[in-house]
């Protein structure tokens, strides 16, 4: 099986759940899908959740680095088992150098609370 994206839009965040199978190869694809499907819907907040996405070492940190010329979120918000926390350090680093904000999170919903912060309009379409 390779990967699949479920893509949806809600109040101007993209969320992006990605299953089935990783590897490096597949890394890269998923970025390029997510980065690609953000700038088709000009979203500044993406939340990416990788929980459903196995055989795979590591965060994919490769996700925090989409393609060059492509729209960058402002945010990017992944969600992911707890227990690869450690391999996000470098991801927010290197997304804070790309001018953008990246944090892990174990649950959507703390995700998406702190992906709206900035924003009126997104924290009264989740209410």
């Amino acid at each position: 099986m390779g990967y699949r994206i479920d893509f949806a839009l809600r109040a101007g965040t993209l969320n992006a759940v990605v299953l089935g199978r990783g590897s490096a190869l597949y890394a890269r694809r998923i970025a390029g899908d997510i980065a690609e499907e953000a700038a088709r819907q000009a979203a500044k907040r993406v939340l990416i959740d990788l929980r459903r996405l196995h055989d795979r070492l590591g965060s994919l940190s490769v996700l925090s680095l989409p393609p060059k010329g492509s729209m960058k979120p402002e945010r990017i918000a992944i969600v992911d088992v707890a227990a690869l926390d450690g391999y996000y350090a470098f991801s927010e680093v290197t997304a804070r150098r790309a001018g953008a904000r990246l944090r892990r999170f174990a649950d959507a919903a703390a995700a998406m609370h702190w992906l709206c912060e900035p924003s009126d309009d997104c924290r009264r379409s989740l209410s």
